[in-house]
């Protein structure tokens, strides 16, 4: 019914209109009688700038700023998570500490691929695990982890060096790179050598022949965000994280 005093056009006009819009187009009809659909709601893309760890065996950031993973699933997984996250990533390649340094300062938005521990946790926000990776305890005879007089060694700046130094062995020792590792045990100038399995396995024709390795400690991998995380990451990514890995462990 029309209310009194209503052009009976316009009153059906504007009951369209209303209709129109419940049905998610604009309250607009053009001169031709076409409806314009409203426009859809689409996510920026988020711009980040993550780190890497340089020269980390596995991992590798190419001059076009973009990160190459060897592994296949790990490789899924990640970019996974950054469609997820909708981000276009700017890759860059730093020492471990140095890329630390650059997250407290906020000049990454995160780092990537980073065992975790407690140290870390404490100053860095730490995401979802994204996946297992153990140590491994690479040795030329079979030795017992309750001698406090064995001589370790792992790579600087690493959780494992890190983990060990805090031991109470009386010879701890931080090699720069990975490569370097294999050698030391060669010459016997180590008794043991902690490295996480993935990076066993990508190095495994280095170590010296008869080398013998057993398991150590469990420890998982993921990223590290800033404690102040300015861009709001955390949430996203651990949503983008857990969906991911339901999807890519199911293919």
């Amino acid at each position: 019914m029309t209310e009194p005093g209503a052009h009976p056009d316009r009153s059906r006009h504007a009951g369209a209109l209303r209709k129109i819009a419940s049905l998610g187009y604009t309250a607009c009809v053009l001169a031709t009688g076409v409806l314009i659909p409203e426009a859809q709601a689409v996510s920026p893309v988020r711009q980040l700038t993550v780190g890497v760890p340089a020269a980390l065996p596995g991992y590798e950031v190419l001059d076009d700023s973009h990160l190459k993973i060897n592994d296949p699933a790990k490789r899924s997984l990640m970019d996974c998570v950054s469609g997820k996250l909708n981000a276009q990533i700017t890759w860059l390649s730093y020492p471990t500490r140095r890329v630390i340094q650059m997250l407290q300062a906020q000049e990454l938005d995160m780092i990537f691929p980073m065992g975790f521990t407690a140290e870390r946790a404490a100053s860095m926000l730490q995401s979802s695990p994204m996946w297992q990776n153990p140590d491994v305890l690479v040795s030329m005879r079979p030795v017992d982890m309750r001698d406090k007089s064995l001589r370790i060694v792992a790579r600087l700046g690493s959780p494992q060096h890190a983990d060990y130094l805090a031991e109470g062995y009386a010879s701890v020792s931080g090699a720069y790179s990975y490569e370097e590792l294999p050698r030391l045990l060669a010459r016997a100038q180590v008794d043991v050598v902690v490295v996480p399995r993935s990076i066993y396995g990508e190095q495994k024709n280095l170590w010296p022949p008869g080398s013998i390795v057993t398991d150590g400690r469990s420890r998982m991998t993921g990223i590290y965000l800033s404690k102040q995380d300015p861009k709001g990451l955390l949430k996203p990514l651990n949503e983008s994280i857990g969906r991911c890995k339901a999807s890519v462990g199911k293919k």
